[in-house]
C-alpha cells in the first residue's frame, strides 16, 4: 500500500492515475477515503481526550469524592465505546478503499487502457539480433513486420503439434479433472525439465538463493503481496474441515507471496542487500475473466508450472535489480533461439496493483499469429514491504522500508508452446533447441504414442 501521508499530499496525481486505468475508480475513490480520514483523525483525537480525562479521574480519584468521579468515570466509558465504536467502523470502510489504491508509476509506465496501449521497446530475431529499437511509442502489432513469419510451410498451432507427437494430451485430462488442465507426456517433459536445469545453473551461478516454498498460504501472505483483494477470484481457496484450528488456506498462483511472505515483519541490515532468490514449483489459478479465450491446448491453464525470481533490496538497488531480472528473461530466450519483444504495459494493464513498472518479454508464434507473454518483470517499489512489514536498517541506524522486485523467470507451459510453434518442421517433428541438446538424449522430437 501507499504511505499515507502521500496520499493525502498528492491527491490530484493519484487520482489522475486512476483515471488513466489504473485500478478501479469506483473501489479506490479517493475523495471518499479523504473525507473518512478527516473523520478518522477527528475520532482518534476524541478517544484520546476522553482516555486523557479518564486518567486523570483516575489520579484525582485517590483524594476527592468517590462517588462523583464513579459518574464521571461511568460516563467516559460509555463515551469511549462509542466513540470506538463509530471509529472502526470509519477505519473499516477508510482500510478498504485504500486496499484499492495503486502503487504509483515510477516515470516509465505509458497511460493506456489495454495491452493495445504497451509500448514496445525492443525486439530480438534469433538470425538477425536486435532489430528494433523503440524511440518513441510502438503499439503492440506494429512490430510483427520484423517478425520473420515464414517457416516455408503451413505452420500449425502447439495443440495440433502437440497432439501428433503424443506429447500433450487435452482429451484425456477432461476426463480426470476437467476442462483447463492437460497431461504432458515424455518428450516434452524432459525438455521441460531441461529448461528448468539451463535455467537453475544460471541463478545459482548468480548467487540466487533457491527456495521451496509451501504452496497453500494464508490470506496475509497474498494481501501482502496485493493479490488480494483484486485477485481473490483467481485463487483456490481449500477446504478447512481438516486443517489445523481450522485455518483458511490458498493454493498459490504464484510463488511470489510465499517467498516475500518469509521476509513479513522482518528487519533486515542493509550489508546484506539485495537478497535475491528463485523457486519453482506449481502453480493454481481459476482464470475467472478469460472464459472463451485460449481453451484449446496450455497456454492458460488452471495448473502449470513457473520458476520465479525474486528480491528484496534497498530504494537504490530495486531499478538495478529489476533490470537485472530483465536480462536474465532476455538471456533464457536468447539461449533458446526464440524471437522475442519487450512490451513496456501501460496503465491499464500493468496487474495487480502493486506494480509500479512491468515489462513482459512475449514470443511469436508462427501457426498462431500472435505473440505471447512468456514472463513478467515487476518493480513492487515499498508497495508491498509495507503491507507485509519488511524493513531494513541502514547504516546509520535508520528503519526504511526494504523494495521488491519480482520476475516470471519462465512460464514452463508457455516456453513449451513457443518451443513448437518455432522449432516445428514439415514433417511434423519438432527440434530441440541446441542449448537443451546437453540436457537430453535426443535432438528431435517425433511422435511416441504412450
Amino acid at each position: 500500500m501507499l504511505d499515507i501521508k502521500f496520499i493525502r499530499e498528492n491527491t490530484k496525481l493519484i487520482k489522475k492515475l486512476i483515471a488513466s486505468g489504473r485500478g478501479d475508480s469506483e473501489k479506490a475513490d479517493i475523495d471518499v477515503w479523504l473525507g473518512l480520514d478527516k473523520k478518522r483523525s477527528e475520532l482518534m483525537v476524541e478517544r484520546d481526550e476522553i482516555n486523557r480525562k479518564r486518567n486523570e479521574f483516575a489520579e484525582t480519584g485517590k483524594t476527592g469524592n468517590i462517588e462523583k468521579i464513579r459518574e464521571e468515570a461511568k460516563s467516559l466509558k460509555k463515551d469511549l465505546k462509542k466513540v470506538e465504536e463509530e471509529l472502526g467502523e470509519v477505519v473499516g470502510k477508510w482500510q478498504e478503499i485504500l486496499d484499492w489504491v495503486p502503487n504509483i508509476p515510477i516515470g516509465e509506465m505509458p497511460e493506456g487502457k489495454g495491452e493495445e496501449d504497451n509500448i514496445v521497446l525492443k525486439l530480438w530475431e534469433p538470425k538477425n539480433g536486435y532489430v528494433h529499437e523503440a524511440t518513441g511509442k510502438k503499439a503492440r502489432g506494429e512490430t510483427e513486420k520484423y517478425v520473420k513469419m515464414d517457416l516455408g510451410f503451413e505452420a500449425k498451432s502447439h495443440l495440433d503439434i502437440g497432439e501428433s507427437l503424443g506429447v500433450i494430451n487435452i482429451k484425456q485430462s477432461a476426463k480426470t479433472s476437467g476442462s483447463r488442465f492437460s497431461y504432458l507426456v515424455g518428450d516434452i517433459v524432459l525438455l521441460q525439465y531441461a529448461i528448468q536445469q539451463l535455467l537453475f545453473n544460471e541463478l545459482i551461478k548468480r548467487k540466487f538463493v533457491p527456495f521451496v516454498p509451501p504452496l497453500l498460504v494464508k490470506d496475509k501472505a497474498l494481501y501482502g503481496t496485493s493479490h488480494f483483494p483484486g485477485g481473490v477470484d483467481q485463487v483456490y481457496a481449500i477446504s478447512t474441515d481438516y486443517v489445523e484450528e481450522s485455518t483458511k488456506l490458498y493454493l498459490i498462483g504464484s510463488t511470489e507471496p510465499p517467498n516475500f511472505a518469509y521476509f513479513m515483519d522482518k528487519t533486515l541490515e542493509e550489508k546484506n542487500l539485495p537478497i535475491k532468490l528463485f523457486a519453482y514449483a506449481p502453480a493454481f489459478r481459476s482464470e475467472v475473466g478469460s472464459w472463451g479465450r485460449d481453451v484449446s491446448g496450455i497456454k492458460r491453464v488452471h495448473q502449470f508450472d513457473k520458476i520465479e525470481m525474486n528480491s528484496v533490496c534497498t530504494p537504490d538497488q530495486s531499478k538495478e535489480v529489476f533490470s537485472e531480472f530483465l536480462s536474465i528473461n532476455e538471456w533464457l530466450l536468447q539461449e533458446l533461439e526464440l524471437p522475442y519483444q519487450l512490451a513496456l504495459k501501460c496503465t491499464g494493464d500493468a496487474g495487480y496493483l502493486a506494480s509500479s513498472k512491468q515489462v513482459d518479454p512475449e514470443v511469436w508464434l508462427p501457426g498462431q499469429d500472435e505473440w505471447m507473454e512468456v514472463m513478467t518483470a515487476t518493480n513492487a517499489t515499498d508497495y508491498q514491504a509495507r503491507r507485509l512489514n519488511i524493513k531494513y536498517k541502514d547504516t546509520d541506524g535508520n528503519l526504511k522500508y526494504v523494495h521488491t522486485v519480482n520476475d516470471t523467470g519462465v512460464a514452463m507451459g508457455r516456453i513449451l508452446i513457443s518451443i513448437l510453434c518455432n522449432y516445428q518442421n514439415s514433417d511434423g517433428s519438432v527440434d530441440v533447441p541446441r542449448v537443451l541438446t546437453k540436457y537430453l538424449d535426443f535432438e528431435k522430437m517425433t511422435p511416441r504414442m504412450v
